[in-house]
């Protein structure tokens, strides 16, 4: 069968048959009562090919989209994900033919390391991200909180779309990444989520300088969807008051949940960064889902216990 499969770069006409593909395999994959609604109104396909419009391949068969998968880029970060595939055509190698373009992709940006997240539990996944080079590293939950209805505000938080100096706080922002990993940047993160609308980017200040931030996606049609918060990435700057540091910048996530009417936050961290992980559990987290990291070349990157920040590579 797979002999009759095209792949090819992914198109602008192509993002809401991919969307359906990724909603009914994952939604299949967990088991939902209607896998085409899996996660509601949020989206992930067309705000990432927004970002990254050199970033996914698709999979056709006669002239039908029956697998898509995406890579972004985060400065020297590329990482891998979605790959999904309609249920019906499963194990018959299709997920295998969209890798090796996609991993093509990532060479093709010259990223230091190949990320991605999938799940432990699933001996098939494992095997078939090892026969392109990825190796499992740290578990990598994600966790939820239900946000207090009433909380004084988090000092020193400010809001990125609502500031007039966008471009020196993202330039702070990027020199924070840079800290953690050589040429780790979320700038089409950041541009993605205030010029589309999708949430809104915290800033931790200290001293006017920027000591943290948090992208915070929220509303219909981004990656947490309308009723909650998902903060897809977060980092401070690392040091003897990291810890609270990072408890300030999650209080200005929560600030951002209430002021929406959002009860419910969420977020990821590598076990690797321990003690940021250890902190998650102090605030309140539990453990939503269980995945695991995986890495190409097999490096530490920015998963060690003096970082203190938060993704999952979803």
């Amino acid at each position: 069968m797979s002999d009759d499969v095209n792949v090819r770069e992914m198109r602008q006409a192509d993002l809401e048959r991919a969307d359906r593909v990724f909603r009914l395999a994952f939604g299949t994959f967990f088991h939902a009562p209607d896998p085409t609604n899996f996660r509601g109104d949020a989206e992930l396909i067309a705000p990432r090919w927004r970002c990254y419009p050199d970033g996914g391949v698709v999979a056709e068969r006669d002239g039908a989209i029956i697998g898509m998968s995406f890579a972004s880029r985060w400065g020297s970060l590329g990482v891998l994900g979605p790959v999904a595939v309609l249920p019906e055509y499963w194990k018959h190698g299709i997920a295998r033919q969209m890798l090796g373009p996609t991993v093509d992709i990532i060479e093709g940006w010259r990223c230091r390391l190949g990320g991605l997240f999938t799940f432990p539990q699933s001996a098939s996944h494992l095997r078939l991200y090892q026969d392109f080079g990825f190796w499992p590293r740290f578990l990598t939950p994600v966790m939820m909180k239900t946000v207090a209805v009433t909380a004084e505000s988090a000092a020193g938080t400010i809001s990125l779309a609502a500031s007039t100096e966008r471009a020196s706080l993202v330039a702070g922002c990027a020199a924070l990444t840079e800290s953690a990993f050589a040429g780790l940047d979320l700038g089409r993160e950041i541009a993605g989520v205030i010029d589309d609308g999708l949430g809104d980017v915290v800033v931790l200040t200290d001293d006017s300088a920027v000591a943290g931030f948090a992208i915070c996606h929220s509303g219909k049609g981004s990656e947490a969807g309308s009723t909650g918060c998902y903060v897809k990435f977060a980092i401070v700057r690392s040091g003897s008051d990291a810890a609270a540091r990072l408890t300030r910048l999650i209080a200005g996530c929560e600030d951002f949940a209430r002021a929406r009417g959002i009860t419910q936050i969420s977020a990821g961290v590598s076990a690797g960064r321990i003690d940021a992980y250890k902190l998650l559990v102090a605030l309140g987290f539990r453990t939503q889902i269980g995945g695991i990291a995986m890495h190409r070349p097999y490096q530490e990157a920015y998963d060690r216990p003096d970082v203190f920040a938060l993704d999952d590579w979803r």
